[in-house]
């Protein structure tokens, strides 16, 4: 059985793993233990009511239960691995210019690309989220406050732009446009 999801048949080429992938990818599995070593670590002195939701000051405004804080690591350890594994198949990825032999290897480095930065920004900002939780639980003031909506909404958006103009950008058959920020030292 094989799954076209919409695209019709696709080359299937592994792009090459560069650097910068792999340093992403690294950050983000740390990252991601880190929001679980948090919670475990900060788990006995947190009372048995915390902050759970902020509004867009950085006040707390609503409040659950302790164990609720385990969502935070729990869907990280879901999604930055899925995002891991579909680096390996980029092929099944939604893009917004047609995927040729020419070009499918550029592209699927983008795509690639894409998913070690996304992965990166969302094992950070749960990390983030939890680290403001813990912090503000135990009385004190987060480090984020009215900086949180804003850390994490501009690098997501900018990596999904940088990857639209990127992919828009690519002419059939060129390079990886990004060969030389992945093979800086």
């Amino acid at each position: 059985m094989t799954f076209n999801f919409g695209h019709g048949e696709r080359p299937k080429v592994r792009p090459p793993r560069r650097p910068f992938d792999i340093v992403c990818n690294a950050l983000s599995l740390l990252a991601m233990v880190a929001g679980v070593v948090v919670v475990g670590a900060a788990w006995t002195g947190l009372p048995e009511t915390i902050p759970i939701h902020f509004n867009a000051a950085g006040e707390a405004d609503g409040w659950g239960g302790k164990a609720t804080l385990w969502l935070l690591p729990g869907i990280a350890v879901v999604m930055v691995p899925s995002m891991l594994l579909l680096q390996r198949v980029p092929w099944i990825a939604n893009t917004p210019i047609a995927i040729t032999p020419a070009n499918a290897a550029a592209q699927y480095g983008l795509i690639v690309r894409l998913l070690a930065m996304l992965g990166l920004m969302v094992s950070l900002i749960f990390l983030m989220i939890v680290i403001e939780i813990v912090v503000t639980a135990h009385g004190g003031k987060g480090p984020l406050g009215i900086w949180m909506l804003p850390a994490i909404i501009a690098p997501m958006t900018a990596s999904i732009v940088w990857y639209i103009v990127a992919a828009l950008r690519l002419p059939p058959g060129d390079p990886d446009p990004t060969d030389d920020l992945s093979s800086a030292p």
